[in-house]
């Protein structure tokens, strides 16, 4: 879910080489919210396995980026409440940005993981009633991390810092989802090595465009906790304006009309709200970046609901996922979220861009 804001740092020079590596992390769980505290009588262990692909396997967007490392990991957590949370298994991608141009014998950076975890503990009403955190098997997984590592060629040794995100986007409830702080000690080993190169330049011949109006319509499937087996369905048509930075990278501003049939359903279970008149309407400005990676746009935005009232869980929202293009239509997968990593909604859509120079 902290994967695509983060990619502002893909304009440093990174290298690409084919390894692998074991880490071992340790951590706590962050209380973001007070029916968490309860479930965090113990620290968070775990441990990665990491395959980062070879440098033949470089796609044309990768000159663009300077030759990122991405690649493939197996997370195994322990969340140090074995009867309510119990632990994970996480297959994720990832990818890993230096901040440096020259990293022979150190390098610091920034890497992230994405992918989906399954756990075995999740609520029950009758056999684990507390765990508000987790109430599906399969959970969305992310991992953001600062890195820092020395090089012997071709083992080095890396020790990283992040938060890790779970939670299944609402699709079940409850799902406050657990967020924890962790360090990880890591050794790997080099099967490649460091690829010399020269940075891309962003000339007129690969710069085609600078204006995009695009729309698009989504859909997902949401719970509100005590509502039994009750399933929502929001819609949201949105409509954006981008500027092409660069061939690479774009900006923008949109707005977002949104349809939701749980929130006067969440009002009246939280606030004994009267049902008059409905909450289920709302439209949101935002603004948004995006990073281009052949066909997959990595999207990310974060925008306000003008609209004033003390029966919504929060006036700000923000968005990360991904768009597939096919020339001028695009397929979207996006993440909502409001502020302290509390998923609204999983979103599935279409869209049509309009380019112009």
């Amino acid at each position: 879910m902290f994967t695509f804001p983060f990619l502002l740092f893909l304009s440093f020079r990174s290298v690409s080489q084919e390894g692998f590596s074991l880490a071992y992390q340790y951590g706590d769980i962050v209380i973001h919210t007070k029916l968490i505290k309860p479930l965090a009588v113990g620290p968070v262990k775990g441990f990665s396995i990491s395959y980062t692909l070879p440098y033949s396997c470089g796609e044309a967007w990768r000159k663009f980026f300077n030759y990122p490392n991405y690649g493939i990991s197996y997370h195994f957590k322990s969340y140090g409440n074995p009867n309510v949370l119990g632990d994970s298994h996480s297959l994720t991608s990832f990818l890993q940005i230096s901040f440096l141009s020259k990293q022979k014998f150190f390098d610091i950076g920034f890497v992230e993981y994405t992918g989906i975890g399954y756990f075995r503990k999740k609520y029950d009403p009758v056999s684990n009633p507390t765990n508000h955190a987790i109430s599906s098997n399969m959970n969305i997984y992310a991992d953001v991390r600062i890195y820092s590592r020395i090089r012997v060629k071709p083992i080095y040794m890396e020790y990283s810092f992040g938060l890790n995100h779970v939670s299944n986007g609402l699709i079940k409830a409850p799902n406050l989802g657990i967020n924890s702080m962790s360090n990880s000690i890591a050794l790997g080993y080099e099967l490649e090595e460091q690829v010399d190169h020269s940075k891309m330049t962003m000339n007129k011949e690969t710069f085609r465009h600078n204006h995009e109006l695009w729309t698009f319509a989504s859909s997902g499937k949401k719970a509100v906790f005590g509502e039994g087996q009750r399933r929502y369905y929001p819609l949201n048509v949105s409509l954006n304006y981008s500027y092409g930075l660069t061939i690479i990278n774009k900006m923008g501003i949109g707005v977002d009309f949104i349809n939701d049939p749980s929130l006067t359903g969440y009002a009246k279970l939280t606030y004994n709200y009267e049902g008059k008149p409905s909450l289920n309407f709302r439209y949101g400005i935002n603004l948004h970046n995006e990073f281009i990676f052949g066909k997959t746009g990595f999207y990310s935005c974060y925008g306000f609901y003008p609209g004033k009232s003390e029966y919504y869980i929060s006036q700000m929202y923000y968005k990360v996922g991904l768009k597939y293009y096919l020339k001028n239509i695009f397929g979207v997968i996006f993440l909502r979220a409001v502020p302290l990593f509390r998923a609204d909604v999983v979103e599935l859509g279409i869209g049509y861009r309009i380019r112009t120079k």
